[in-house]
């Protein structure tokens, strides 16, 4: 499968919309998230292959654009590929007033319930165990605080492949990064005879700064005085991935991908981006620890890295009702979910010209406990940052893309 990789380096601040109605008669005020969706990315990449060639949508060139992969936006920095935080990761400051301890960081997992013990959950999840702390950890009065936003590679192996009921605060250091900041703007429409400001016609929008990611930075690391730049914010580039099929050909007219370079916009308000391929495979390979660990487990864990949208919902539509399915020719039964409230995504669709139906896509971060009954695990690394959703073009749009570590019962 012929595959290349981007490098995306905005040149201004972007807009990440989310589905709210925005426009005249609408709302005056643009809102947006804290991270591209991959349809975004999807959409802009097979756009601006197209107006670097001939300009031509005319059919069938929508049908071939939809049918090329596009997987990410993912941050990398120093030679690093950045993933988002995992939601079974539980940082805690401890709340009593005349309480000096640091933060405390815990990693949850699947607990078998105890005899009169119970959860009532709804439906094919009733046979769940459910996603907690240690019982000696649960006593503890503390109030969780957000993790880092994105973790660098080497530190998301070792959360995928070691297990500790506690870990020490200080594994965070200054390479994991924060969510990129976020700017409000307004702005206005002018009357081009008169030169002033059109009435009811004021707007705003949230702009996030992606060329430098502000570094995670404890109270204890914090340098004195007031830092430089680089001690503070990290300069990143976006990288995605781009596969065709063995017999499948780019549309008549479209620059070939090999050393392919253009500016073309992303996100709202036509912010525009420098797109060019790049040397990056090495960044998307499943690490040789991950792999071993695999080998040795029956007990995997899933960690969406990009939102998922399934069938079913919350659970991928290859487990049966039962909680148990083949994915990648691996027997898997489902014991445990740790995942975030559901997100809505929608769009316009420029070849129909109508909106599109609005769908609910499961979280990044979003983990799912397996029990490997027949073993075979192994086999999984052949999946690290591939789709795990139901649908053809789901896939091909990036979203539910995946990683693979153990967990402990």
């Amino acid at each position: 499968m012929p595959t290349h990789y981007l490098t995306l380096t905005p040149f201004d601040p972007l807009i990440a919309r989310d589905g709210r109605p925005f426009g005249r008669g609408q709302g005056n005020r643009m809102r947006g998230m804290s991270w591209f969706l991959p349809s975004v990315v999807a959409g802009a990449f097979r756009t601006a292959l197209v107006k670097s060639g001939t300009g031509d949508f005319a059919p069938p060139v929508p049908d071939q654009l939809r049918k090329i992969a596009v997987a990410g936006p993912l941050p990398a920095a120093e030679g690093k590929l950045y993933l988002p935080a995992p939601k079974d990761c539980l940082l805690g400051k401890p709340v009593a007033a005349d309480c000096t301890q640091p933060l405390q960081l815990f990693q949850l997992r699947p607990h078998r319930l105890q005899e009169n013990e119970g959860v009532d959950f709804p439906g094919e999840a009733g046979g769940l165990q459910p996603v907690l702390l240690a019982e000696e950890q649960s006593s503890e009065d503390f109030k969780p605080q957000p993790p880092p936003a994105w973790w660098p590679l080497e530190k998301y192996v070792q959360w995928l492949t070691t297990y500790r009921e506690e870990w020490d605060i200080c594994w965070f250091d200054e390479s994991f990064l924060h969510s990129p900041l976020r700017q409000m703007r307004d702005h206005v429409s002018l009357n081009p005879q008169r030169g002033v400001a059109e009435e009811h016609l004021l707007f705003a929008t949230a702009n996030l700064y992606v060329n430098a990611l502000p570094r995670y930075l404890p109270a204890s690391q914090t340098p004195p005085g007031e830092p430089a730049f680089l001690d503070r914010y990290v300069p990143i580039a976006l990288s995605a991935r781009v596969e065709l099929s063995e017999n499948q050909s780019l549309p008549e007219g479209a620059p070939p991908l090999k050393d392919w370079s253009t500016w073309h916009p992303l996100g709202g308000e036509r912010r525009l981006v420098h797109w060019q391929t790049a040397d990056q495979g090495h960044l998307w390979q499943c690490p040789e620890e991950v792999k071993q660990a695999l080998e040795k487990t029956q007990y995997v864990r899933m960690v969406l890295v990009t939102p998922a949208i399934f069938t079913s919902g919350w659970r991928p539509g290859w487990l049966n009702n039962g909680l148990k399915g083949t994915f990648a020719g691996v027997e898997l039964e489902l014991v445990g979910v740790c995942c975030g409230r559901w997100q809505a995504v929608s769009g316009w669709c420029l070849e129909n010209q109508k909106p599109k139906a609005t769908r609910r896509m499961v979280p990044a971060g979003s983990v799912y406990f397996f029990r490997c009954p027949s073993g075979g695990a192994e086999k999984l690394a052949e999946e690290w940052l591939r789709s795990v959703c139901d649908e053809e073009q789901e896939r091909r749009d990036g979203f539910g893309l995946a990683v693979w570590g153990t967990w402990k019962p």
